[in-house]
């Protein structure tokens, strides 16, 4: 009797709603300012080349030396925050700690000092400057994001209204990454003189970097105050670490999950578009024109991929837009390579050329987005199927190493820029590009894109944790916390 009216209460948490529209905008304002914190690393690649000014066989190095320091400290703060003793809440702390250090580094990291007048000196001084400090800063980041995305399984218990509110935080969380990577291009038109203007590209990183440690700020402070943590299974005792880790592999979901994303980032496509909106139609502020024409496309996205979890399974809908989006690359390589309006491996500032790209980067944008961020709707569901298996919440753990993985493979992004940049012959600096670098710029990057969406694509065909099962596993870990049954042990 008292197991039936345990699951009586368990389904009436999944029937209504817990989150408000004030909660709700606090956490997508969160997303949005936090992930601008995260985007302007993936522009590392600029400012190597147009503050520090290295070459490209250099640009690789700053960044595996990052990961290498995340590959050591990131499962740490995942098992940090899995292990430490908690009663009613366990991440909104980290927010309110962590906030100011990481404002104040990320500004440092990102500032034109000049250590010397000797240019190849002052190079690896600046670089030496920057890694000592993304030491504290890196793992302060982590526990940072950690505690973020913990959010995603702890903000309600209600899996339908979690769902609805992934697809809209992420949705934030793209508005972020795009108006610092479409804000850049777009300073650069406005503000400096072209690809020899070191000191007007030096300022722009500056104040964008000030803006964004700002932000961050605000983000915490909306974090700690405004979003509640709903759903939270206090451990017993402290968790033996290696038994955290050990369980991962108990996670048949979280693997398939970063084993695509770990393909994506081997296969990666490097960080070339600013280049290719440079050189090739002759305005680097196109590139922010063209991502605007993408949120539309972030708009249909984030309201029909929950409305199609109604109908399908979500690995199905990954792989079905995946296919869709691997077309359409396809065909944009095909038409921007043929002779006519559209040729995009020559220098072509047409209207005819511009729009082409912002049609094809609208079309792009609604399977990409759809992908995305059932992604992160999955890798929620792979807490719940670990915390099924082996009666241990570990969030932080899988969430460190998810954007550990991420970093790492993202790192070969950082360095097959540099790789790409030499294999076409692109020179730094240089307004006026060879035949062979323009026609590279639109053509390498694009055909391993379209083998690095194929491949990743793979592992979710073994992907089989279903919609009904999930919900079954969800009303069964909220009885057994209920009951306070003692969680079984790995073996």
């Amino acid at each position: 009797m008292e197991n039936t009216t345990l699951e009586h209460t368990t389904q009436q948490e999944q029937d209504v709603k817990h989150v408000g529209v004030r909660e709700q905008m606090a956490f997508n304002i969160s997303a949005l300012l936090r992930d601008m914190s995260y985007a302007i690393f993936g522009q590392i690649h600029n400012f190597l080349i147009d503050v520090l000014r290295l070459e490209p066989s250099q640009i690789a190095i700053l960044p595996l030396v990052q990961r290498l320091w995340d590959g050591i400290n990131d499962p740490l703060v995942g098992a940090y925050f899995d292990r430490s003793a908690y009663a009613n809440e366990k991440a909104r702390r980290y927010f309110k700690l962590t906030a100011l250090p990481i404002a104040i580094l990320l500004v440092l990291m990102f500032s034109p000092f000049r250590f010397s007048d000797n240019a190849t000196l002052n190079t690896w001084l600046h670089m030496g400057f920057i890694l000592l400090c993304y030491m504290p800063f890196d793992p302060l980041h982590s526990l940072n994001g950690t505690a973020f995305m913990s959010y995603y399984n702890s903000i309600s218990p209600n899996i339908e209204e979690r769902s609805g509110i992934i697809a809209r935080s992420r949705l934030f969380s793209t508005f972020g990454s795009a108006a610092v990577g479409g804000g850049l291009p777009l300073f650069y038109s406005l503000f400096s003189d072209g690809p020899e203007d070191y000191a007007g590209r030096a300022r722009i990183f500056l104040v964008l970097a000030i803006v964004i440690a700002v932000g961050f700020l605000i983000y915490n402070w909306l974090m700690h105050s405004q979003v509640k943590e709903r759903i939270i299974s206090p451990p017993q005792a402290k968790q033996k670490i290696w038994r955290i880790f050990f369980g991962l592999l108990k996670n048949k979901m979280f693997l398939i999950l970063v084993l695509s994303n770990t393909i994506g980032g081997i296969i990666n496509r490097g960080n070339t578009d600013l280049r290719l909106f440079e050189h090739n139609i002759g305005d680097a502020g196109w590139q922010t024109l063209v991502g605007l024409a993408g949120l539309p496309a972030l708009l249909v996205a984030t309201w029909l991929w929950p409305r199609l979890c109604h109908r399908f399974e979500k690995r199905n809908i990954v792989i079905g837009s995946s296919a869709v989006r691997w077309v359409i690359r396809a065909l944009y390589l095909f038409l921007g390579t043929r002779t006519g309006p559209f040729n995009l491996t020559i220098f072509n500032p047409s209207l005819a050329a511009k729009l082409f790209m912002a049609v094809f980067g609208f079309l792009n944008e609604i399977p990409n987005a759809i992908r995305g961020q059932i992604y992160w709707s999955m890798l929620a569901d792979s807490v719940d199927f670990g915390e099924y298996k082996i009666g241990k919440r570990n969030d932080g753990v899988i969430y460190t190493m998810e954007g550990l993985l991420g970093k790492i493979f993202g790192s070969i992004g950082a360095a097959s820029t540099g790789i790409i940049l030499g294999f076409i012959g692109f020179e730094v600096g240089v307004a006026d590009q060879s035949p062979r670098a323009m026609r590279g710029l639109f053509t390498v990057p694009l055909s391993i894109e379209l083998v690095s969406i194929a491949a990743s694509t793979v592992p979710f065909f073994f992907y089989d944790l279903k919609r009904d099962d999930h919900a079954r596993m969800i009303n069964e870990i909220k009885i057994r916390a209920e009951l306070a049954e003692e969680p079984a042990e790995i073996t």
